[in-house]
């Protein structure tokens, strides 16, 4: 249970500190890359994993179910290919281009939302099978 607590915390924590600090530019700072498309697909890329591992942190730490971690994973994946992909050739092939598409998809970038979403859903299936319901 304190492991559970202490990583609940750092998630939430975790999660505060990407949002504080989304400015830095890590691949500079790292001397990874000069050119600016890299830098900025290594720093979407960076606070896209960070943000996502954090929230499944706190998914693990609020439910402690290997299912409910393991489909947060396969969530992950799917943004990964649906929304990252998609948002790095947007911004690199049309430059230009700031309409609302791809305001919807910067949120999801930078944003944990569709992990976060989970959290309720995943409270209310927990919820409903402890009654012993069926939906």
């Amino acid at each position: 249970m304190k492991v559970r607590i202490v990583l609940g915390i750092v998630s939430v924590a975790g999660l505060i500190v990407v949002f504080l600090f989304q400015r830095i530019n890590i691949a500079a700072a790292m001397e990874v890359s000069h050119h600016q498309i890299h830098q900025f697909i290594i720093n979407r890329s960076i606070r896209f994993l960070l943000n996502d591992f954090l929230t499944i942190g706190l998914i693990f730490a609020l439910f402690a179910e290997r299912k409910y971690v393991i489909f947060a994973l396969w969530v992950q994946g799917i943004g990964i290919v649906f929304f990252l992909i998609p948002y790095f050739i947007l911004k690199i092939q049309y430059p230009a281009y700031n309409g609302p598409l791809l305001s919807f998809l910067h949120r999801l970038i930078l944003n944990p939302t569709l992990l976060l979403l989970l959290i309720p859903a995943f409270y209310y299936q927990k919820k409903i099978s402890s009654n012993g319901k069926t939906v």
